[in-house]
């Protein structure tokens, strides 16, 4: 299941609030239909009444063993219990009430509101897993913006242009075969040339399929661990469990943090854990091959250069060109 165990308990905490609410708001429904419709009281005393008279006459003729039969029984129970609907939904719509008023209104009526169909995810916790992983993935914004569907080959340009077919079935690949490769990759290149860009179309592309993907740029991961405030266990508990059981972390802009033994120790940590429990991860940076190298030591490049693919972005700055030719 891509959710950890607390995001899922955060869903199904929200299918107990709103089965809570349904019952709160039918209550007060009854209690206005009792008010308005007194009738409608006696005959819901009525139900429980009838339903224990047929069972007395059930356990009676358990005793006598007398020829008149169980299911004699029932069907007259179910016609009698069917003629009390009747009258209450005709009470109803006679006082200008739909005929369901009184029952309970659930907001999905297909697995009302447990979430669950024959013990198989219901469509809605689908579309809630989906929309509490874009909250969590820290990119629920960008993403309407920066996706496959948006992207345009205008923005790039002769260099790019050549080289950015293979990259986007590289990228494409990644993502039809998620399931089963677990690959890593490793984008690096000039600023500017659609790491960024990319990665966010693969993120899309995996948490509308129902993946959990978290985005941090390198200033956001490491302040989050050197941050005074960042010493409780259970938050720091948390965030280890969260970049580590993501089934993808995108790590951008690697490099441009000032890197020193901690930053390079916790990047090493990550990035070792997560191979070692087969994890895919994409690490984006501008650093050429060498300078990654020297910045983050041999041990680091060995692990990425052995296990990851990696993907050489070329070209001008595009954010530079797009600027220009507004200005033009």
């Amino acid at each position: 299941m891509p959710l950890t165990n607390k995001q899922y308990d955060a869903i199904m905490r929200g299918y107990d609030r709103r089965q809570y609410r349904n019952y709160r708001e039918q209550c007060a429904r009854t209690d206005e239909i009792y008010q308005k419709i007194p009738q409608i009281r006696k005959i819901d005393e009525m139900v429980p009444e009838s339903s224990l008279q047929h069972a007395q006459q059930i356990f009676s003729l358990q005793e006598t063993s007398s020829g008149k039969s169980h299911a004699f029984v029932l069907e007259d129970l179910k016609g009698h219990l069917d003629t009390l609907r009747k009258e209450k939904e005709s009470l109803l719509t006679q006082a200008g009430y739909p005929a369901d008023y009184l029952d309970m209104h659930y907001t999905c009526p297909d697995c009302q509101d447990t979430g669950y169909i024959d013990r198989k995810k219901c469509h809605c916790f689908q579309r809630e897993e989906i929309r509490f992983l874009y909250s969590f993935s820290r990119l629920e914004a960008v993403l309407a913006e920066e996706n496959f569907s948006t992207l345009s080959f205008e923005v790039y340009d002769e260099a790019q242009k050549a080289a950015m077919p293979a990259i986007l079935r590289l990228c494409r690949d990644f993502v039809d075969t998620f399931a089963e490769e677990h690959k890593s990759l490793h984008f690096y290149g000039p600023v500017g040339t659609g790491k960024t860009f990319l990665s966010h179309c693969i993120a899309k592309e995996l948490l509308d399929s129902g993946y959990s993907v978290i985005y941090f740029t390198a200033f956001q991961l490491f302040e989050l661990f050197s941050a005074p405030g960042y010493t409780g266990p259970e938050e720091r508990l948390q965030n280890h469990e969260a970049l580590l059981e993501s089934d993808l972390l995108i790590l951008d802009d690697i490099g441009t943090e000032l890197a020193n033994t901690f930053t390079v120790s916790k990047l090493f940590q990550i990035l070792n854990e997560r191979a070692l429990l087969g994890k895919s991860t994409i690490v984006s940076t501008n650093l050429s091959p060498k300078d990654f190298r020297d910045i983050y030591s041999e041990r680091i490049f060995s692990r990425i250069t052995s296990s990851y693919t990696l993907v050489k972005f070329c070209g001008s700055d595009i954010r530079i060109r797009k600027k220009i030719s507004r200005s033009v």
